[in-house]
C-alpha cells in the first residue's frame, strides 16, 4: 500500500489489506477513510477504523457426510499472538464415530490468510459393525502447509503419523478380518491438489471440481504403500432451461510394498451407498469375506444426474432427480485381480472383467438443497451386481455434502 502511485491503486490495496484483516479473524469489520495529509505534504492519509474480532468462541453443531451424522462442540482461540493464529479443539460423537477429538493450530505464513501452516492432533474411535465386525481407533499427528488461490485452486503438502488399532472383533468376524486385527503405524507424506469453481458445494448449477491426492507411506512404521485418488465433476445448465446436468468420475489405486503384498485394511478404498454408488448398501460393493466388507486396492466410479424442475413447486430448493451410477472395486493380490487364472483363461481376463462389468444402478427421486447440506430421497433399481455386492433396491435416503 505504501508503494501505490495513484489514488485508484491506494484504494485497491487498502481494500485488500482490510480483506486480509477480516480473513485472518483479527477484526470483524473495517471502515476505510482517505484524507489529505495532515502535514500538507504529498500523498494521502489512509485511516482504518476496526472493530476487534472475538478472541474466543464456543459453538455446537451437527455435521453430515459419508452417510453419517455427528454432533460436535468446538472451542476456538483467535489471534493468539496477534498474527491471525487459530487454536481449535473439537469433540464429536456420531452414528458411526463413537467419539472423536481434534486439536488444531493454524498459523498464517507472512500474514497471508491464503497460506497456512497447520499442526493437528486427533483421535477417533469408529464403530464399523454395520458393514464389518470390528471397531477401529486412530491416533494421528500431522503437520501441513496449505496454499489457496482466489481462482479456487488449493495445494496441500502434509506429513502424518497415524497409529491404527483394529480391535473389538465380533463373534462372527471373518478370517480375513481376524488376520488384519491389531496395531499398525503409518508414517506418510501426502499431497493434494484441488480446483473447485462450483457455485455450490451441495447442489451446484455450474462449475467443475478436479481433485487429485497422492500419498506415500513407509518412511517409518510398519506399512508401506503408494496411494493415489482422483475425482472430477462438471455441472452445467441445459440451455436457458432449469434442467441441470451433472457428471462425475472417481478412481483410485493403492499399491502395497509390504512383504505380504497385501494392503492394510485401514487404508483401502470402499464403495457403495447413497453418497457413493447409489442403489447399494453403504460400502456394499466389492470384496467380502462372509458378512465383512474388506475394501479394495483399486476402484472406479462414474455417475450422471439430471436435476429437473417440479410442477406446482415454487421453491428452487426442491428438484426432481434422474440418475445412473456405475462402479467397481477389487483387491490387487492373490484374492483379487492378481489371483492365479483358472484353466483356459489368461491373467488379463480378470482385469478385463473388472473394467467391463461394473456394478450398475439407476433411479429417480427428489433433491432438496439446504444451506449446508444436500438431502436426497431416491427410488433405486440395481441393474448389475456381483455376487459379493449388497444391492439395495427401493427407497434410499441420503444426507451429505459431496455426492457422486
Amino acid at each position: 500500500m505504501f508503494a501505490a502511485q495513484t489514488v485508484e491503486r491506494a484504494v485497491a490495496e487498502s481494500r485488500e489489506a482490510a480483506g486480509k484483516l477480516q480473513a485472518l479473524g483479527i477484526v470483524k469489520g473495517v471502515h476505510i477513510e482517505l484524507d489529505q495529509p495532515q502535514n500538507g505534504g504529498e500523498g494521502i492519509d489512509v485511516h482504518f477504523s476496526c472493530l476487534d474480532g472475538s478472541r474466543y468462541a464456543i459453538r455446537t453443531g451437527v455435521n453430515v457426510g459419508d452417510d453419517e451424522g455427528t454432533a460436535s462442540v468446538t472451542g476456538q482461540l483467535n489471534n493468539i499472538w496477534g498474527g491471525g493464529e487459530l487454536l481449535e479443539a473439537n469433540y464429536s460423537r456420531g452414528s458411526k464415530t463413537q467419539a472423536a477429538f481434534q486439536g488444531l493450530l493454524s498459523v498464517p505464513v507472512n500474514a497471508d490468510p491464503q497460506r497456512q501452516l497447520r499442526l493437528c492432533a486427533s483421535q477417533a474411535a469408529m464403530d464399523n459393525r454395520p458393514y464389518s465386525a470390528h471397531d477401529e481407533i486412530r491416533r494421528t499427528l500431522s503437520t501441513a502447509y496449505r496454499a489457496s488461490g482466489f481462482n479456487g485452486t488449493t495445494h496441500e503438502l502434509q506429513y502424518l503419523m497415524s497409529w491404527r488399532d483394529i480391535c473389538n472383533l465380533g463373534l462372527g468376524a471373518s478370517p480375513t478380518l481376524r488376520g488384519e486385527a491389531g496395531h499398525s503405524l503409518k508414517s506418510a507424506i501426502a499431497y493434494t491438489l484441488a480446483h473447485d469453481d462450483r457455485d455450490s458445494h451441495t447442489v451446484p448449477i455450474r462449475g467443475s471440481l478436479v481433485k487429485l491426492s497422492t500419498e506415500l507411506a513407509g518412511l517409518l512404521g510398519d506399512v508401506r504403500f503408494a496411494k493415489t485418488q482422483f475425482e472430477m465433476q462438471t455441472n452445467q445448465r441445459i440451455g436457458e432451461s432449469e434442467y441441470i446436468l451433472s457428471t462425475g468420475v472417481q478412481g483410485g489405486l493403492l499399491w502395497s510394498f509390504g512383504q505380504s503384498g497385501r494392503s492394510p485394511l485401514a487404508d483401502r478404498f470402499f464403495l457403495g451407498g447413497q453418497t457413493s454408488v447409489r442403489g447399494f448398501e453403504f460400502r456394499g460393493i466389492g470384496p467380502r469375506d462372509h458378512n465383512d466388507s474388506v475394501g479394495g486396492d483399486v476402484f472406479y466410479a462414474a455417475g450422471v444426474s439430471l436435476l429437473t424442475p417440479l410442477p406446482y413447486v415454487k421453491t428452487p430448493a426442491l428438484k426432481g432427480h434422474l440418475w445412473a451410477n456405475a462402479g467397481q472395486l477389487a483387491l490387487l493380490d492373490n484374492r483379487g485381480l492378481l489371483r492365479k487364472p483358472a484353466r483356459g483363461s489368461l491373467p488379463v481376463d480378470e482385469i478385463r472383467r473388472f473394467f467391463m462389468r461394473p456394478s450398475v444402478a439407476a433411479g429417480f427421486g427428489l433433491v432438496y438443497q439446504h444451506s449446508i447440506v444436500r438431502v436426497e430421497l431416491s427410488c433405486c433399481l440395481p441393474l448389475v451386481a456381483a455376487t459379493t455386492d449388497r444391492p439395495k433396491p427401493g427407497l434410499q435416503f441420503g444426507l451429505g455434502v459431496q455426492f457422486l
